[in-house]
Formats: structure tokens, C-alpha cells, sequence
């Protein structure tokens, strides 16, 4: 059996290849050649986590997989990542077990790459401010999926802790070739921003439709259940994005 770890797999993906994987398996579940039914989740309440599995499949590309995914929201004062992922890699004829890939840092890549699809389409062509609100691992990856497809020159960034605000512009900033722009409050950020990302499990909007312009498209990562909002509810009607199965949105996503 093949191990692949995130060290090694950060060594040979691209954002670019993430993003058109992405958009090749978005076209798959369009002509109705994918499987992918809703996670399944236990809430492991004594211990403030969950675990979720997600099984998919693609018969087009002759690919079967299944993520199992851990959250435990408490675990960075332990000096821990708050998410952790793993997933098994099938062969689709015959079930055996091809492989196993840790997946903390593809689902970083994966949820960052479908910004990146979303904005490759969506986001008006001139883009050259962004907004990102949440300094996480993932709100990395998005910062870094749209930079691949606008033509972006100023990065507008906002969290809680300023400490992970200031990583993140100090990371990202060179990597990107982007000026940062550490802003005071979510607001701020996105005042006159041409692209607006979230990455947050807030469970009260940071973003708010009155603060977006009329021409700004909204990419919601919030968590992965519905208490968990980084738009307000009226942020989201007349927003694009993309990336979200609709009974999904509805029984599990939150904003």
C-alpha cells in the first residue's frame, strides 16, 4: 500500500493543478458521472469534536476515495491542529486498498482550489482587490487560489488574533507578490473590495451585506455545520460562488 504524507504532497501539487482537478470533478457531478453522497458525521460532545466520513466516487476518471475528517475546535490550546484529515484511496474494480494520503493540507488545497474555480469565472475580470477574513490554514489556501486566476495587487486581511494576521501577512504577502493590508475589524477589510473570502467556523456573520459592494462576489467557507456563519444571511442572496452541493448547504453548511 502507497503512504503519501502532506511533506510530500505540498512538494508536488500546484495550486494551479488543485484548482483544475477541482473544476474537472465539478463538470463530472454536473453530467451526473459522480458520487458523492452527504458526509456522515458523529459529534463527539464530551470532547467538543466531531468525525465525518465523505465517500465519492468519479466514473469518468475511474477514481474512488473517502475522507474521514476529525474537528476538534479546543485542540490549538492543546498545541494541536483544529482539523485533521486522512483519506483511503480504493481501486474502484475491485475495492482493495490502493492507498493512504494524509489530508490535512489537501483539504486545505481542495477547499482553496474551489475559491480559486469559483473566482476563475465568476469574479469580474478587472479584480484587483481582495478581502479575506479568517488567517487560517484555509483562508491561505483561498488567498492563494485567486491570486492564480485574478490579477490581483492588494490583499486586504482580517482575523481575531492578531498573531495569526500577522503570519499570514507575512507568509502570503511574498508568496503571492501581493501588498498586505492588515485590517481593523471585517468591515474594513471589505469595504471596497473587488473579492470577498471567509474562512471562518464564527457563529456570528463577519461579513454583512450592507458592508459588500454591489458587484462583489462572496466566497463563504464557513464550517461544516449550520451554527457556524461567516455571512450574514442577507450577505448570500445575489452573491456568486461556488463548490457546494445544495442538499449539502441546506443540512450541513454554514455560511
Amino acid at each position: 500500500m502507497l503512504y503519501i504524507s502532506d511533506e510530500e504532497i505540498a512538494e508536488i501539487l500546484t495550486m494551479r493543478e488543485a484548482i483544475d482537478a477541482v473544476e474537472k470533478a465539478f463538470g463530472e457531478y454536473a453530467r451526473g458521472s459522480a458520487m458523492m453522497p452527504p458526509r456522515s458525521t458523529m459529534m463527539i460532545d464530551k470532547h467538543n469534536g466531531s468525525v465525518s466520513l465523505m465517500p465519492s466516487y468519479l466514473e469518468e476518471t475511474n477514481a474512488l476515495a473517502t475522507k474521514i475528517i476529525s474537528i476538534y475546535p479546543d485542540n490549538p490550546r492543546k498545541g494541536l491542529p483544529t482539523t485533521v484529515a486522512w483519506i483511503v484511496v480504493n481501486d474502484p474494480e475491485t475495492g482493495m486498498l490502493d492507498a493512504m494520503l494524509d489530508g490535512t493540507y489537501l483539504t486545505a488545497m481542495r477547499t482553496g482550489a474551489v475559491s480559486g474555480v469559483a473566482a476563475r469565472y465568476l469574479a469580474p475580470k478587472d479584480s484587483r482587490v481582495a478581502a479575506v477574513i479568517g488567517c487560517g490554514a484555509q483562508g491561505k489556501t483561498q488567498a492563494w487560489a485567486i491570486s492564480e486566476v485574478l490579477g490581483l495587487e492588494e490583499m486586504r486581511v482580517f482575523d481575531l488574533s492578531e498573531e495569526g494576521m500577522n503570519g499570514f501577512a507575512e507568509e502570503m504577502g511574498p508568496k503571492l507578490g501581493l501588498d498586505m493590508v492588515k485590517a481593523g475589524s471585517g468591515a474594513e477589510a471589505v469595504k471596497d473590495a473587488d473579492v470577498v473570502l471567509t474562512a471562518t467556523t464564527s457563529r456570528n456573520p463577519v461579513v454583512r451585506r450592507e458592508g459588500l459592494g454591489g458587484r462583489v462576489p462572496r466566497g463563504g467557507r464557513g464550517g461544516v455545520f449550520p451554527r457556524h456563519r461567516g455571512l450574514g444571511t442577507r450577505g448570500i442572496p445575489g452573491g456568486e460562488g461556488g463548490g457546494g452541493r445544495h442538499e449539502g448547504l441546506l443540512g450541513q453548511g454554514g455560511g
